[in-house]
């Protein structure tokens, strides 16, 4: 677990007591349920494109491990990630290419997998290094990860790799023990992440690919932005919350240029992680996995904007 996500973690035995009353005026968010079996099962990371689905999950005999499951057209679902590994946080599909994070002992790697040959192989030399790599996403050409060194004066940054032209640029970098970063998802010619400096203030940025370009969406609140995704015309889509796990959570729309708008609330004691946006038709699908602040429970939830 990295950047927000180890932050999320952390707050979890806050508990819903904690939240504060939702957002005025906004209501709550609607969502669907993908993945929602009881505690001690767990699912989180999903993604999707046309026929596939994929998502890391737990078991209720081995609720410690974490795997990664794909699905074809809601058939039978099946490991991607081999025994003997764990998958970690973070998944994207474009296509039928997968990328995922797979653990081992207590390195994280970048891995790819083709849905539809079932063939798993690493990504181009230079993505994993000595380093932890987690938190990918792929969009054409373009590979979107987070890396963390370790040692006494930690850095991380959120990467993007061409992986046929070899290019690499790092988008975002921070040092220290309380700045962190969240690879969010690349998307066409946009990428998006979370960065905090202080480890109090978290805000989102957009990158256009194309210009070079950052952009801060804006954060007149001050409050936690966190949890990004994007769609190929550049709307992100993020939560923005209270300093507590599950505090005034609300999912966010920022199309570029603005207004920001409210897409609705989470309940009390929840919060919400590591999303990706699957754009189909006119259609906005943003799949996320809800948290629940008392007891750590994450399940597969899907919010459609047109």
């Amino acid at each position: 677990m990295t950047a927000v996500g180890r932050l999320v973690a952390s707050v979890t035995v806050l508990a819903a007591a904690l939240a504060l009353p939702a957002v005025a005026g906004a209501k709550p968010l609607p969502q669907t349920p993908l993945r929602t079996n009881p505690p001690p099962v767990n699912e989180e990371s999903p993604s999707a494109a046309p026929h596939y689905f994929a998502w890391v999950q737990n078991s209720r005999s081995h609720p410690r491990l974490y795997n990664l499951y794909a699905q074809h057209d809601g058939r039978t679902r099946y490991r991607v990630n081999p025994r003997g590994t764990q998958a970690g946080l973070g998944t994207g599909i474009d296509g039928t290419t997968l990328v995922y994070t797979q653990t081992h002992r207590a390195k994280s790697s970048v891995m790819m997998f083709d849905l539809q040959t079932k063939h798993r192989f690493p990504p181009p030399a230079g993505v994993n290094t000595p380093a932890l790599e987690d938190e990918p996403t792929i969009s054409g050409d373009w590979l979107l990860f987070h890396r963390l060194e370790q040692g006494s004066s930690p850095g991380e940054q959120v990467i993007l790799r061409n992986v046929h032209t070899g290019e690499t640029r790092t988008i975002a970098s921070v040092r220290g023990r309380v700045a962190q970063l969240e690879a969010g998802q690349v998307n066409g010619d946009w990428a998006v992440f979370t960065k905090t400096v202080n480890g109090t203030r978290f805000n989102v940025w957009l990158y256009q690919i194309s210009t070079k370009t950052l952009t801060l969406v804006p954060n007149p609140r001050d409050k936690v932005h966190s949890a990004a995704a994007v769609n190929p015309f550049g709307t992100v889509y993020f939560e923005e919350s209270g300093s507590r796990c599950g505090s005034n959570a609300t999912v966010e729309v920022y199309p570029i240029g603005g207004p920001m708008i409210t897409a609705g609330t989470l309940r009390p004691g929840i919060d919400m992680f590591h999303p990706f946006v699957f754009e189909h038709g006119s259609t906005d699908s943003f799949l996320f996995a809800k948290l629940h602040c008392a007891g750590g429970a994450t399940d597969v939830f899907e919010s459609n904007f047109a």
